[in-house]
């Protein structure tokens, strides 16, 4: 069985995008010279520069296309292979900081201030970071040292002037401010940035007289008059609604198509019950942004108030549908849910109308009280009434600090080409890197190179057979199954793939699907006789004896007097009992090849069985030193050590058998007996309590962890699962269930 190639179609993606490719054409021809010149440590080198280049470049992509979560994963990526590029860390804080992941923003950040204590990308940023997570004065402290370093970094003093803002330290903020617009000049865009920061931090009427001055510099400055005519409400409520309607009037007779003027105009004329006057406004704002649940929201309300009720149900099955979250505007899906509802009744649909309802009702018992108080007060127009508050539909400070611009629909179209260009170059690369990896028999790390190129590009050819292969051949069968189900499910033909699936559930002890695959790859390769013995132990383990039988007969016609024969036939005279009968095939296994594997494992559970323990040590020792990472083997050399007294190396084993297999109950419950046989009650009570969560069936388990409970002082626990014991004895006493221990039972 081989692994699949890609060396070739790295070149011909190099030349399908020949201009991204060129940068990357010099590495890939050094790797390739170094893997004929038999340097696979060379080339390795050379395809990591590669990787360190593609995902540099796609982390760099993904930040252009505002796809941070997706930039911070290639940038991280990236930074493993290029650790001290201050450049790169930046970068990677920069899509964290976008990506809201503000608190893991701030380790890259930190490494890149070791290597390059003045660098004043990384001090801006680390105070915007600070900023974000309410941390004013390290924001502080962070900014007025890249202003040190660099003065004309306009975008750091307007953040510094926020955090003195946040921190309430007006004169130091309007200080930076007032200098900021003495050397740039007194401009409207600059004034309403300003006003802008000053409304977001609470500072209403400073935020409106900045406004005023932008818009006397320039009355058609896009927003300025919307911007004024929010802080009217924001500052003063109801009270301003005429004022704030003729700012939303002015802005729109300068720029028609701006939304937030239509949408806020909407809202001004629903709150004033003006549904007529709404509906035009608000129908604009929906169209300028039809993914926007909110215009749709109030449109429902403006039908509902005009008794246009069927229009008003496709408002609100839209604000519904667009919805993105429950918090969403002050909990708005559930109103609509509410006035859903209520037009359905209205037009005689009581049925659906009072599962809207329901809907509402249980939505709203999620929310906190004082969630639901401001929601109440949010829809319903009356209340607005004398208030001096209006709803807070704008962002807060962090808002200008962390906007972003997202590309034109053609300057996207390019992103994506490019980024799904450097995403086939990274799985190409990593899977020549496991290729390489994989020439030196280190499959485990070849195994986790295919992974990588598999998470990246699983639709790259024959990744999914490479990643089971190399799984496989590391002996890691449990990890080989997925990839190697993959496939067969995308190449039913794959007969390598078939026979690789097969052993790996016939060695996870899957018999059950290990059978049918075994039964089919003996019939294509009836002339291999390392088949014959798992898929005749594969039948056996299911009672399936006849079939089973079969098999024999036929590994005996094609492979003569092996060791597999012998040692199968061991298991089934050890599995009717007659233990002298299996011991002496299973030596007969032996003195044909003495590195046979698991014949000496039958051995040492049959010597266990009969309780014969130095026999069944001295086996499953011989066993181990065949095949140092056989679990099971480990797990009852494990066990009968413990059995013998030898608690300081049973004990070492057993916990290594619980790290490598975590769900292993047996393996917890033996662990925690032996803590509690040696006085370490609380190393016992973790170890059985895990133990009784994976086998809550099992009476001796409930048994020993309430012994735990009781010798730490904790009664009531400790009665409850002695109890517990007790009636789970009773059941497998009737038949109910099994009750028993299966820890001396081979799993094979």
């Amino acid at each position: 069985m081989y692994l699949r190639s890609s060396l070739v179609p790295l070149l011909v993606l190099l030349v399908a995008f020949q201009s991204p490719g060129d940068s990357f054409r010099k590495h890939y021809e050094t790797a390739e010279a170094r893997r004929t010149a038999g340097d696979l440590a060379g080339a390795e080198a050379a395809y990591r520069e590669i990787l360190a280049d593609a995902y540099h470049k796609l982390g760099r992509s993904y930040t252009a296309q505002a796809d941070y979560s997706a930039s911070v994963a290639a940038l991280e990526a990236a930074a493993l292979y290029r650790p001290d590029s201050v450049e790169l860390l930046v970068e990677l804080s920069i899509a964290c900081f976008h990506a809201e992941q503000y608190q893991k923003g701030i380790e890259p950040l930190k490494r890149a201030l070791a290597r390059d204590p003045q660098s004043v990308a990384a001090r801006h940023m680390l105070g915007k970071t600070f900023f974000m997570l309410g941390e004013f004065e390290k924001a502080v402290a962070e900014l007025e040292s890249a202003l040190k370093l660099a003065p004309k970094d306009y975008d750091a003093a307007y953040t510094l002037g926020l955090a003195h803002l946040k921190r309430r330290e007006f004169q130091s903020a309007k200080q930076i401010y007032d200098r900021m617009i003495e050397q740039l000049g007194d401009r409207p865009q600059l004034r309403v940035l300003i006003g802008r920061a000053y409304r977001e931090t609470g500072f209403l009427a400073e935020a409106i007289e900045e406004f005023k001055k932008a818009a006397r510099l320039d009355p058609k400055f896009p927003r300025v008059h919307y911007y004024l005519g929010l802080t009217y409400l924001l500052k003063d409520g109801a009270a301003r609604l005429p004022d704030a309607a003729e700012e939303f009037r002015i802005e729109l007779a300068a720029n028609p198509e701006e939304f937030f003027a239509n949408y806020y105009l909407g809202i001004v004329h629903t709150i004033e019950r003006k549904w007529a006057a709404s509906l035009g406004f608000l129908q604009k704002a929906a169209a300028l942004q039809p993914d926007n649940p909110d215009p749709y929201f109030y449109l429902g309300q403006a039908y509902q108030g005009l008794e246009r009720h069927a229009e008003a149900i496709e408002a609100f099955r839209k604000a519904i549908a667009l919805n993105p979250s429950l918090r969403h505007n002050d909990y708005q899906v559930t109103n609509a849910h509410y006035r859903l509802g209520q037009s359905l009744v209205k037009i005689g649909r009581k049925d659906e109308g009072e599962r809207e309802l329901k809907i509402a009702a249980d939505l709203k018992t999620k929310a906190f009280k004082r969630d639901e108080a401001k929601v109440d007060a949010f829809v319903n127009a009356a209340d607005l009434k004398g208030q001096n508050k209006f709803p807070e539909l704008v962002s807060q400070a962090g808002g200008i600090v962390a906007e972003s611009k997202r590309p034109s629909a053609k300057a996207s179209e390019a992103l994506k080409n490019e980024s799904a260009f450097f995403v086939k170059l990274i799985a190409t690369a990593h899977n020549n890197i496991g290729m390489l990896r994989a020439e030196r028999r280190d499959f485990r790390a070849a195994a986790e190179q295919f992974g990588h190129a598999a998470r990246w590009n699983p639709s790259h050819q024959g990744i999914d057979y490479n990643l089971g292969l190399a799984h496989f051949k590391s002996e890691a069968y449990k990890d080989a199954i997925a990839p190697l189900e993959r496939e067969l499910k995308a190449n039913r033909s794959n007969l390598s793939a078939r026979q690789l699936l097969g052993l790996s559930y016939f060695m996870t002890d899957d018999y059950a699907k290990a059978s049918p695959l075994l039964t089919e790859v003996v019939a294509a390769k009836p002339s291999e006789a390392a088949l014959y013995y798992p898929l005749a132990l594969s039948l056996s383990k299911q009672g399936k004896t006849d079939a089973a039988a079969r098999v024999v007969k036929q590994m005996i016609a094609m492979g003569g007097n092996t060791p597999q024969i012998h040692i199968l036939l061991g298991q089934a005279y050890y599995e009717q009992g007659d233990a002298t009968r299996a011991l002496a095939e299973l030596q007969t296994a032996l003195s044909l090849d003495a590195r046979a594997p698991l014949a000496h494992f039958y051995a040492g559970l049959i010597h266990l069985k009969t309780g014969k323990h130095d026999e069944a040590t001295r086996e499953f020792e011989a066993e181990l030193a065949l095949n140092p990472s056989d679990v099971q083997t480990r797990y009852h050399l494990a066990y009968v050590l413990l059995a013998r007294q030898e608690t300081t190396r049973g004990l070492k084993l057993m916990r290594e058998v619980v790290e490598a297999m975590p769900d292993l109950a047996d393996a917890r419950f033996e662990l925690g007996k032996t803590l509690l046989q040696q006085g370490d009650t609380r190393g016992a009570i973790e170890s059985l309590e895990l133990a009784a969560r994976l086998a809550p069936e099992q009476a001796h388990v409930h048994y020993q962890l309430g012994r735990a409970y009781l010798a730490a002082g904790r009664k009531p626990e400790g009665e409850r699962h002695l109890e517990i014991s007790r009636q789970l004895k009773e059941k497998a006493r009737t038949g109910s269930s099994s009750g028993t221990n299966s820890s001396n039972q081979p799993n094979r």
